[in-house]
């Protein structure tokens, strides 16, 4: 299991150009190896060849963090091809990721905890420890060698990496279907309603009001807290990744507006981390018609859905829209198929 802690750095202007500096330099080097890379269709390994390495020392890194980043350049190609992507990546980011090799922190002066950055481009930058890193070192999770340094809108943090050995997963046999939406936050199949008309919450804030993403997040994990998994050992959830792709266009600004708030993505990630974190299995299926199929008569319709009811058109069963589709997630997990489609089909 792998967590991460996210600081700011309150360096001075002085701190924060030298580091712009060294990021623009890395970054170059990073995108020139990928290019050479790319282009020699080289997209395996864990080390870059040194004929390689030696035309890289023109951008006047030590031989070290030129192997860094080549290593760094590997890995974003990697991912490239593991997406299938098939245009050549490039690292636009002001990042660098480095290993132990390369810092080491120094203890606390001046009420902060500095961290002292050497091998050609020596500086020193001051932090201070968050609750979450005090968290995961309470839950028994060790600091990672390797850590990330970059700078966004002028700003400079640090990411440091916590590794922990994963939880075996449970031998219970208990599915459950877990229904994500924007009117309600959470609905599981076992009747579990956490963020009840969440949407109502979102509906209050004024267009020109400021900080309404904390507010909703801050809103959001309070009620995911309240979320029960002890009981289950294996969770279905819909892919809503791609859910909103080609919709520009569909609706108003408002509604545009107000669904921007909606935290899928961060929902979806504080899931796997407690399912990560408690032994459970989570699974992604098919959101194809999860709220408009009856499991009881094996049959679905769009008219079976007006809003937040479900009534069957065909044998006359009845439920609440997001209770329904979490009861058909858990029917997918329970048949281990991943669309309705393929229940649809065999009957």
């Amino acid at each position: 299991m792998i967590r991460t802690v996210k600081v700011t750095s309150p360096a001075n202007i002085g701190k924060v150009k030298g580091v712009k500096y060294f990021l623009v330099t890395y970054n170059q080097c990073v995108n020139y190896f990928i290019k050479r890379l790319w282009s020699e269709k080289i997209m395996e390994g864990k080390f870059i060849n040194s004929r390689f390495v030696k035309p890289a020392k023109k951008f006047g890194l030590t031989s070290r963090l030129t192997q860094c980043a080549g290593k760094q350049a590997l890995e974003i190609i990697k991912s490239q091809r593991k997406s299938n992507g098939k245009r050549i990546p490039r690292l636009r980011m002001l990042t660098s990721t480095l290993d132990g090799r390369f810092w080491r922190i120094t203890g606390v002066r001046n009420n902060y905890e500095w961290i002292k950055f050497h091998s050609g481009f020596n500086f020193f930058l001051p932090f201070n420890k968050t609750k979450m890193w005090n968290k995961w070192i309470d839950n028994g999770f060790e600091m990672s060698k390797t850590i990330a340094l970059s700078i966004k809108k002028e700003r400079l943090e640090i990411i440091f990496f916590f590794e922990k050995k994963s939880v075996e997963l449970k031998t219970m046999t208990s599915v459950e279907g877990l229904d994500l939406g924007y009117r309600n936050l959470v609905v599981c199949s076992d009747g579990q309603v956490v963020g009840g008309r969440i949407d109502e919450f979102i509906k209050k804030f004024h267009k020109r009001e400021k900080h309404t993403y904390s507010q909703t997040r801050q809103k959001t994990f309070q009620e995911l807290k309240k979320l029960d998994l002890s009981n289950i050992s294996t969770l279905v959830v819909e892919n809503l990744k791609y859910v909103r792709l080609g919709t520009r266009g569909m609706f108003s600004r408002s509604h545009n507006r107000r669904m921007s708030h909606w935290l899928y993505a961060k929902v979806r990630e504080w899931l796997k981390q407690r399912c990560e974190e408690q032994g459970i299995r989570l699974e992604f299926k098919s959101p194809f018609a999860t709220s408009q199929y009856c499991r009881f008569c094996g049959k679905w319709d769009r008219r079976n859905r007006s809003g937040d009811r479900f009534h069957c058109i065909h044998c006359g069963h009845e439920d609440h829209a997001d209770s329904n589709a979490s009861q058909n997630l858990k029917l997918l997990g329970l048949a281990e198929v991943y669309s309705l489609r393929s229940l649809t089909i065999s009957r």
